[in-house]
Order: structure tokens, then C-alpha cells, then sequence
């Protein structure tokens, strides 16, 4: 289960700084948390050793998380979406007159449309 909240943790990171990486480690990790494939699949698919793989996977997971850690991308886009659930919820409890429910919807489908459909 640990593995997974990583590479779920790793997806994250990737999506929003793996530009920022090298093609190649973009391409171990993508091919890490995306295909989710293992260290010597990486390697064989590559033409590269398991040490190689696993010297990438390192350096790349270091480089996203000193990302994280200097710009807080990902802490942010889940505090927002998180205050938008609540902004959706407390709008779901009201109920409007007939000439408010037209801008309750729309404000509805806006914060449908920032949370993420994970």
C-alpha cells in the first residue's frame, strides 16, 4: 500500500514539475508511476541497468520534491480543491429562490469543474 501512495504521491509531483525534468527521467518516471512498471521492466524496455533505473528513479524523486518543497504547487492545488468541496458542499445545502437558482448552478458546475476527478 506504501508503494502506491507513492507513486500516487509521485504522479502528482510528476504532473505538475516533470517538465522540469530531463526527457530522461521523465521517461523512467513516467514509465514508473504510469505503467507502473517494475525497475528491471524499466530497464530491459530502456536498454539501461536496474541500477541505472534506480540511480533515475532517486535523483528524479529528490529533484520533484525540492520542487514541492520551494514552490508548494501540489499543496496548494489540494488546498484548493478541498476548499472548493466545501464551497460546493455548503452550496448544495441551500435552497434558492427561483431567481437565484440559475447563478447557484452555474457556481455549482464552476467548482465542479476545480475539483479534481480523481
Amino acid at each position: 500500500m506504501a508503494d502506491m501512495n507513492e507513486r500516487v504521491a509521485l504522479n502528482y509531483l510528476l504532473d505538475f514539475y516533470g517538465p522540469l525534468l530531463t526527457q530522461h527521467r521523465q521517461e523512467v518516471m513516467r514509465l514508473y508511476c504510469e505503467e507502473d512498471l517494475s525497475q528491471q521492466e524499466i530497464a530491459d524496455q530502456l536498454s539501461i541497468t536496474r541500477q541505472g533505473v534506480f540511480d533515475t528513479l532517486a535523483k528524479a524523486k529528490k529533484q520533484l520534491q525540492g520542487y514541492e518543497e520551494k514552490l508548494g504547487l501540489v499543496r496548494r492545488h489540494r488546498e484548493q480543491a478541498r476548499a472548493a468541496e466545501r464551497c460546493l458542499e455548503a452550496l448544495k445545502r441551500l435552497t434558492p429562490s427561483p431567481q437565484d437558482a440559475p447563478a447557484l448552478d452555474e457556481a455549482r458546475r464552476a467548482l465542479e469543474n476545480i475539483i479534481p476527478k480523481d
